[in-house]
């Protein structure tokens, strides 16, 4: 598959208090976006593990419990020159210098998936190598629907959460498909648990 280089369209930026997020709409066209997801749904692979503690990629299903997909050697890295492309668009917004992007990881939540309340990286609750991340970024595959229909999922929302010595927030988004959320990697995070269908994002970090 061939990922094009285009920049994506800054088309909202959220602000809330203290949460930072940029959205770039239509990261991925219909087309791309469609056939990567044709591509994972045949795929196999593990749970994925737990980073931030001292056992490293260890797997805690009472924390995150998600499928991570062992895609090709070819779609991982064309993803990941994707993202790279961005990179100017993402440092400008938050106004950070970022060096190296992560491998990609392809994620399938399949019905009573989560991922628990977290942060990524940038803080001294993170005891491993992932401390060092600055930017997370997630791209949404598919779309969210009340109800199950092709292709679709249901729950499932990113939530992120405001800090914790200011005023309780938390902000639900299920972006439409082919959209990139870029987050500060200290933000606070989860993922609600997925009620039916399933669920496909990639997810990766600046450095």
């Amino acid at each position: 598959m061939s990922v094009g280089l285009r920049t994506a369209r800054v088309t909202r930026q959220f602000r809330c208090e203290m949460i930072d997020l940029l959205t770039l709409n239509d990261f991925f066209d219909a087309a791309t976006r469609s056939d990567i997801v044709e591509k994972l749904k045949d795929l196999g692979g593990g749970l994925a593990p737990v980073y931030g503690r001292a056992d490293t990629g260890a797997v805690d299903v009472r924390v995150r419990k998600v499928t991570r997909l062992a895609v090709s050697p070819e779609l991982r890295n064309g993803i990941r020159q994707r993202l790279l492309a961005g990179k100017e668009a993402i440092e400008a917004h938050f106004g950070v210098r970022l060096n190296e992007c992560e491998e990609p990881q392809f994620l399938r939540y399949e019905e009573g998936d989560y991922f628990v309340a977290h942060q990524d990286g940038n803080t001294p609750l993170i005891l491993d190598d992932s401390r060092h991340r600055k930017i997370s970024v997630v791209i949404f595959l598919n779309a969210q629907s009340p109800e199950p229909t092709p292709d679709t999922y249901g729950g499932g929302e990113l939530v992120f959460h405001g800090p914790f010595h200011g005023p309780t927030i938390r902000q639900p988004l299920a972006p439409e498909p082919g959209t990139l959320i870029a987050f500060r990697a200290e933000v606070t995070h989860e993922v609600v648990p997925v009620t039916h269908g399933e669920r496909y994002t990639i997810v990766s970090w600046f450095r």
